[in-house]
């Protein structure tokens, strides 16, 4: 499905899926051990640890929790 993710800034400005396969938002940045997402529109934020990355195919970034889970994330 995807590869784990070595140069993590590549992932910066990508698409973010959710295990539940719903569009999470995009990464906006990577800060020390976090991941941060944001949303277009309602321009939620999320900050998610990067253990909670599943891995990257070169366009998406998949993370292990579902759209749900993601909320105990939000900033």
């Amino acid at each position: 499905m995807s590869d784990a993710i070595v140069n993590w800034e590549a992932i910066v400005h990508k698409n973010v899926r959710s295990s539940d396969g719903q569009d999470a938002g995009n990464v906006d940045a990577i800060l020390g051990d976090i991941v941060v997402i944001t949303t277009q529109g309602d321009r939620r934020e999320y900050n998610l640890p990067k253990t909670q990355v599943e891995g990257f195919n070169g366009a998406e970034v998949f993370i292990k929790n579902t759209l749900d889970e993601l909320e105990t994330y939000r900033v």
